[in-house]
């Protein structure tokens, strides 16, 4: 685009020159023009006059401008920093584009992508009750299955009650409404939970201990309600206070045992977990919010949980059961097959809480570039001072609602990628990633304060009023 302003603005010029020595010949053939005002009422612009083509001029300009900016950024960042900002397709500023670092949470911008690639914006979770008997006047003879469709927003409304901000969820109490409406008052047996759609590894193995310990996700399962937590705050929504759930299934079998008996269904023997017969007919079915509400919800708060059970779904096949290791494969292959350059990338888990995930600025803004400002994957950003894990920064006047980002951090780790609303429409689509071994958190996010602030800026850009048109010189 650099390289064909000046022919374009030449062509332009040659065009005006053409049209002008066309009027003056016309201009001759009517006779004299009538008296003008002084020469000092005059302006002219001159047909090479950068004014004629301010647009082309104003964007390169500022491109510059943005660029030289942000070498400040990246001198204020650590060795191991890479940055990327485009605009328009066109490369504004790059440094280590292909460096590959660990990207903390930002690692999520992947998985929604995979995710929406893979299973598609409409496609939905399910969740069902299956059983041998049937419902006879009133009574069930019989175990009733509740069988996991890997649903990771399965919940009930008291745990949703505790965020601050509304969240999509599936309602686990709508599933006993539905089974209540057919009659059903007694459960001669007992409410039995079904994992097997997924593996049962609870966590994934390259995560430090401490991470289980702090609850950074519930146990991993195709059925966990309420992110697999069996305790929790009733006021507050920090996991960490939460108490796993040592078998996830077996726990959420005996919530839905809960939600019965609250509405009067008599059940003789307590929950439990196992794997229900394949033959056993379904009695009734829940459906999730579709996948693009589900993805946007684990962007705008960088939900861990959510972000490992769409691995695992990612990986499913009629031959292989949903695991971590079989669904970043997949992920990386999905993307590949989309024309992504997967050189550099590494993709070890869902929510970017392992070290062992790296990827490169260059293919986080592809991904963002390609995807647009008005995608699925742009909607589910945080907005600066507004939404999500960008609620209480860029809450500046320039930034606020200015930056729609993914933030990424870890001990070692601090980055931020997404879309910057500059003036006039302008869209820049950026990625910031830093590894240092002892990380000033505060620092770093001083110094993406001032990246947010340099983006949100273009164009600045020359003074077009000091373009012309001029008077003309008395000289």
């Amino acid at each position: 685009m650099r390289r064909m302003a000046l022919p374009l603005l030449f062509l332009v010029g040659a065009l005006i020159a053409g049209l002008l020595a066309l009027r003056a010949e016309s201009d001759a053939d009517r006779g004299p023009a009538p008296a003008a005002g002084p020469p000092d009422a005059l302006v002219i612009t001159p047909v090479l006059s950068a004014r004629r083509v301010p647009q082309l001029l104003v964007a390169d300009t500022a491109d510059d401008e943005l660029a030289a900016d942000l070498e400040s950024v990246v001198a204020a960042s650590a060795p191991d920093t890479c940055l990327v900002v485009e605009r328009a397709g066109q490369r504004i500023f790059e440094h280590n584009p292909q460096t590959p670092l660990v990207p903390a949470s930002a690692q999520k911008v992947v998985t929604a992508a995979a995710a929406l690639e893979h299973l598609g914006p409409d496609f939905t979770f399910t969740t069902s009750l299956a059983s041998s008997a049937v419902i006879t006047d009133g009574r069930l003879d019989g175990d009733l299955w509740l069988v996991g469709g890997g649903d990771p927003v399965l919940a009930t409304a008291d745990y949703i009650g505790r965020y601050p901000e509304p969240q999509a969820f599936t309602d686990l109490a709508e599933l006993a409404d539905a089974l209540v409406d057919q009659g059903l008052t007694e459960i001669n047996g007992a409410v039995v939970g079904d994992e097997t759609r997924y593996d049962a590894d609870r966590y994934v193995d390259s995560w430090p201990p401490r991470f289980t310990d702090q609850n950074q996700t519930g146990p991993l399962s195709a059925l966990s309600v309420n992110d697999g937590f069996t305790r929790y705050p009733d006021d507050n929504p920090a996991n960490q206070l939460a108490t796993a759930a040592g078998d996830p299934a077996a726990d959420a079998a005996a919530q839905f045992d809960d939600l019965l008996e609250a509405r009067g269904v008599i059940i003789t023997q307590s929950a439990r977990s196992g794997e229900v017969p394949p033959e056993f007919p379904t009695l009734a079915t829940i459906s999730s919010p579709p996948m693009s509400v589900i993805v946007e919800q684990m962007l705008a708060t960088s939900d861990n949980n959510t972000a490992e059970l769409l691995i695992k779904e990612i990986a499913l096949s009629p031959d292989q059961v949903g695991a971590t290791a079989a669904g970043v494969t997949r992920a990386t292959a999905v993307l590949a097959d989309n024309g992504y350059d997967t050189e550099g990338v590494s993709i070890a888990d869902g929510s970017g809480l392992s070290s062992a995930n790296s990827l490169t600025c260059d293919f986080l803004v592809d991904m963002l570039a390609d995807s647009g400002v008005d995608s699925v994957l742009a909607t589910g950003l945080a907005i600066g001072g507004e939404t999500g894990t960008l609620i209480d920064r860029f809450t500046d006047t320039a930034t606020r609602g200015n930056i729609l980002a993914k933030t990424g951090s870890l001990n070692e780790v601090s980055a931020l990628a997404g879309f910057a609303l500059g003036a006039d429409g302008a869209v820049l689509s950026f990625a910031y990633v830093t590894n240092i071994p002892e990380l000033d958190a505060a620092a770093s996010i001083a110094v993406q304060q001032d990246m947010g602030e340099l983006l949100v800026s273009w164009p600045e850009g020359p003074d077009l009023g000091s373009l012309g048109p001029q008077p003309p010189s008395n000289g």
